[in-house]
C-alpha cells in the first residue's frame, strides 16, 4: 500500500506542477512575422507586420509591441531605425482568442552591411490586472550589391623575359566577400609560369587584397593586350557570383623601357671597358717609364 500511496502522491504533485506550468505560460504569442520587401539594402525601407494573438481565455490589456532597435548604453545594436513610424505600438486591448496585427517601417542604416540581423521584440500586457511581459527575435535580411574593382597594379613587364604580374582586389561595396579565387586564362602571348589560379580568401568589406603571377611574355606580344581575368567567390549571404574581365597590360621592350625612363641603363659593360683601358694604359706608362729609364743608365 505504501510504494501505491508514494505513486499516487508524485502522480498529484506532477499534475500541480503541469497546472502551475500552464498558469505561468504567456497567453499571448507571436503567430506570425512578414516583411515587405523580404530583403532591404542599405538606406532602404522595409514594413514589418508581426501578428499577435491571444491565446489565453480572458482579455488581455494594455498590450506594448516594441522593438528593440536601441541597447541600453543609447548605442545604435542593429543597423535600423524607425521610418514614418514609431519603434512602439500599443493595443488597448487583445480579446479572447483574437489576434491583431502590428505594424512598423524600418529603414536600414547607410553603412548596414549584407548579413542576417536579429531584432530582439519585448512585449508587455496586462491580464488580471497582473503586468506581464514576453520577448523574442525576428530576423531581417540586409542584402547589398558586391562592388569588387579589380586591376593591374602599376610595374614593368618587359617582353622576352619572365615578371611578376599583381592584380589587386579591392572591396568598395558593403557586402563581405568570401572564398575569392582569381584565375588567368592562356594566350598565344604568354606563358604562365606559377599557377594560373589562385585563392585569395576573404575580401572583407572597404578593404583589399592582391595576388601574384609569374608570366613569361614572348618576343611577339603587341605592346598593349588584354588579359583575361576569371573571378568567382560568395558574398556574405552565401550566393555565388563568377566575373569574366578583360584587363589591359602595357609590355615594353628593354629599348622602349629606357626611352621612357621606366628602366635604367645598364652601364655595367661600358665600366668594365673603361676600367680595362685605364689598366692598359698604365701598363703602358710603366713600360714607356721603364725604357725611358734604361736608356738613361746608357747614356
Amino acid at each position: 500500500m505504501e510504494k501505491h500511496t508514494k505513486i499516487i502522491i508524485a502522480v498529484l504533485m506532477f499534475a500541480l506542477y503541469l497546472v502551475g506550468m500552464v498558469s505561468l505560460a504567456s497567453a499571448l504569442l507571436i503567430e506570425g512575422v512578414s516583411m515587405n520587401p523580404k530583403e532591404i539594402m542599405s538606406g532602404e525601407t522595409s514594413e514589418i507586420s508581426i501578428e499577435i494573438k491571444n491565446n489565453g481565455e480572458e482579455d488581455i490589456e494594455d498590450v506594448s509591441i516594441n522593438l528593440v532597435l536601441i541597447d541600453i548604453t543609447g548605442l545604435v545594436d542593429v543597423p535600423f531605425a524607425p521610418f514614418d513610424s514609431s519603434s512602439e505600438i500599443s493595443f488597448d486591448e487583445i480579446k479572447d482568442g483574437k489576434t491583431k496585427t502590428a505594424e512598423f517601417e524600418i529603414i536600414a542604416l547607410s553603412n548596414a552591411k549584407s548579413g542576417i540581423y536579429k531584432i530582439p521584440v519585448h512585449i508587455e500586457y496586462k491580464e488580471d490586472n497582473e503586468t506581464k511581459t514576453k520577448d523574442s527575435l525576428i530576423s531581417v535580411v540586409v542584402n547589398s550589391d558586391v562592388i569588387l574593382s579589380v586591376d593591374v597594379e602599376d610595374g614593368l613587364l618587359l617582353k622576352g623575359q619572365a615578371n611578376e604580374l599583381r592584380i589587386e582586389v579591392v572591396n568598395k561595396g558593403l557586402s563581405d566577400v568570401k572564398f575569392l579565387e582569381v584565375e588567368i586564362g592562356g594566350s598565344t602571348y604568354f606563358n604562365i609560369l606559377s599557377s594560373k589560379n589562385v585563392y585569395l580568401g576573404d575580401v572583407d568589406s572597404d578593404d583589399f587584397d592582391s595576388v601574384e603571377f609569374k608570366i613569361f611574355f614572348k618576343e611577339n606580344v603587341p605592346d598593349s593586350i588584354i588579359l583575361p581575368v576569371s573571378i568567382s567567390y560568395k558574398d556574405a549571404l552565401n550566393n555565388e557570383y563568377t566575373e569574366n574581365l578583360n584587363l589591359q597590360v602595357k609590355i615594353y621592350t628593354e629599348k622602349k623601357a629606357i626611352e621612357l625612363g621606366l628602366l635604367e641603363k645598364d652601364n655595367t659593360l661600358i665600366y668594365i671597358g673603361l676600367f680595362g683601358g685605364l689598366i692598359v694604359v698604365y701598363i703602358i706608362y710603366r713600360k714607356i717609364k721603364k725604357q725611358r729609364k734604361l736608356k738613361a743608365k746608357e747614356i
